[in-house]
Formats: C-alpha cells, sequence, structure tokens
C-alpha cells in the first residue's frame, strides 16, 4: 500500500509494487546523462542527497517482475543553475 492507504501499480505491468526504502550513502542525484568526474547536478538535474557521514534513505516501491522502483523525493530541489 502507498501513503495514502491504495496500492502503488506498476507502470509498466499494472501488478502491484512492494513498498520499501531506497538506501544508499554518500551521494545521489538524477541527471539527464552520466557525468564523468563530478555528481554535482547541471542545470534541470536533483541533487537528491550529499552526506559523506550518513546514509540517505527515501521512500520506493519496486515491481520485482519488470525491475522497476519509483521513488519519492520529497522537498529536494531542481537546480536552476
Amino acid at each position: 500500500m502507498g501513503k495514502w492507504g491504495v496500492a502503488v501499480r506498476c507502470p509498466e505491468c499494472g501488478h502491484e509494487m512492494e513498498e520499501g526504502l531506497l538506501q544508499g550513502v554518500q551521494r545521489v542525484a538524477w541527471v539527464r546523462k552520466r557525468h564523468r568526474l563530478s555528481l554535482w547536478p547541471k542545470k534541470g538535474e536533483i541533487l537528491l542527497a550529499n552526506n559523506p557521514l550518513q546514509d540517505f534513505i527515501f521512500p520506493a516501491w519496486i515491481c520485482k517482475d519488470c525491475k522497476k522502483i519509483i521513488m519519492e523525493y520529497g522537498d529536494k530541489e531542481i537546480r536552476e543553475g
């Protein structure tokens, strides 16, 4: 069930997705194409977490059939730079 008490369905196959967490360490960003030297986001990209001393955790749903993950990134801002 999602945070609204309804099942989250996979956009690919329509099966119910399993709720959990996406967890990692240091830095994570959504980028338009691979960054070779730095993970600092460019214009229109989103730095989701940046803390070398602490892990990051995001609510997420997984479809193990389609191998898709949907996550929420909350109050993170899109870089305008």
